[in-house]
């Protein structure tokens, strides 16, 4: 049986052709090195111990490489964050926030808002561009025999409020006027924040804020001046009091250490200025917010100086906000401590109208970095209350 096995495979065998053979071979060969040697292997790693993997994924988030990553609401570095009328134009900021817009569901004054119900469509009582729209009453016709029947109807608005959140000293009382009308008063927690909320009249309204710190020394009166919406609760946020600040002897000599002191937020960093172009001191309030600074007069001349404070947050970073000065204290330095008339804005000894061109030079702002200060009675604005006083000062 072996033999015509064999017998019978030669004479297969020798029937092919030699060419034919030759291809089956290599046929043969380079299936067995594809089999037995290129077979990709694949190996698991796993805990010797518990047969899990552990693995940790990492989440790379860059505001302004134009890809919207998780935590960002946008990204698109073209857009310069400015405020939108719509919400199909609305920018990006370079922190990935969007930037306020009407549509938002945020009452917006500043940018003149009225309304601002989330979408920008009319017949909602707000406008496609945040602005109310009041439907009027539609009268009904009276039919001849019978009693008129009146038509159409008006939805009552809201109540008309001003919400006020703001920045004084820790546990202080602060005093808050409307139309310069004392309208309440609120006590600061202790991180020196406070909230207030008062029913007002629709239109152009102006508020005061002042307090007095712990030491009994009065704050400036922070004024501002905005539009209330009738119908919804206009938001007032970022009311910031600026420093109090006392002298604990404001006539001295040249050479003496004078203490400079007051009160502010906590831990907040306070700039103190001694006249009008000088390096700024820098002293850092503690926890209750109380500041206090050793000045070394010795570089100073014989003569009156103006000084003031302000103090800074968020220092360093692109959230820094800075407050408005403190009232300006005189220190009499070598020279008689006689009261200068603080109408004399240049300080010649008259009152005349060189000090009232400064006046208007500052008219409607915070005074600047006048020095005396245009605004005299320190309110926070150059106005008509300091041109009154003025007036009562005048020499000729």
């Amino acid at each position: 049986m072996y033999r015509y096995t064999f017998t019978k495979f030669n004479m297969m065998f020798i029937g092919l052709d030699i060419n034919k053979c030759k291809i089956f071979f290599i046929l043969y060969v380079l299936l067995f090195l594809i089999f037995f040697i290129y077979t990709p292997q694949t190996t698991t790693a796993q805990s010797s111990s518990s047969g899990v993997v552990a693995t940790t994924t990492l989440i790379i988030s860059i505001c302004g490489n134009g890809i919207v990553d998780p935590g960002e609401e946008c990204d698109n570095p073209d857009d310069t964050g400015a405020y939108s009328t719509t919400i199909a134009g609305r920018q990006c900021t370079p922190q990935c926030t969007w930037a306020p817009y009407c549509g938002d569901g945020i009452l917006q004054t500043q940018f003149g808002e009225q309304c601002d119900d989330g979408n920008n469509e009319d017949g909602d009582f707000c406008s496609a561009d945040c602005k109310l729209i009041i439907p009027p009453g539609t009268g009904g016709a009276g039919s001849s025999g019978g009693g008129g029947s009146a038509g159409g109807s008006f939805e009552e608005m809201g109540p008309t409020r001003i919400s006020v959140s703001g920045l004084s000293y820790p546990n202080q009382t602060v005093n808050i006027l409307l139309d310069n009308s004392p309208v309440g008063s609120v006590t600061a927690n202790s991180a020196g924040r406070f909230s207030f909320t008062t029913e007002a009249e629709p239109g152009v309204a102006s508020m005061g804020f002042w307090a007095t710190d712990s030491f009994g020394t009065r704050s400036v009166t922070f004024n501002t001046t905005f539009d209330v919406t009738q119908g919804a609760i206009t938001n007032l946020n970022s009311i910031m009091l600026p420093p109090t600040l006392r002298i604990d002897n404001p006539e001295a000599n040249p050479g003496d250490v004078i203490n400079i002191s007051g009160q502010a937020l906590p831990n907040v960093t306070v700039e103190v200025q001694v006249g009008e172009g000088r390096a700024v001191e820098r002293v850092t309030a503690d926890d209750s917010g109380s500041w206090s600074l050793s000045y070394n007069t010795a570089g100073l001349a014989p003569s009156a100086y103006s000084v003031r404070a302000r103090y800074s947050l968020n220092t360093g970073t692109a959230l820094a906000t800075e407050s408005g000065y403190s009232r300006t204290v005189q220190l009499f330095l070598g020279v008689d401590g006689a009261t200068i008339s603080p109408a004399d804005l240049n300080r010649d000894g008259r009152v005349n109208l060189i000090d009232f061109s400064i006046l208007v030079f500052w008219w409607g702002t915070d005074g600047g970095n006048s020095d005396p200060p245009a605004d005299i009675n320190g309110d926070g604005t150059v106005g008509l209350a300091d041109f009154s006083i003025l007036l009562f000062n005048w020499t000729g």
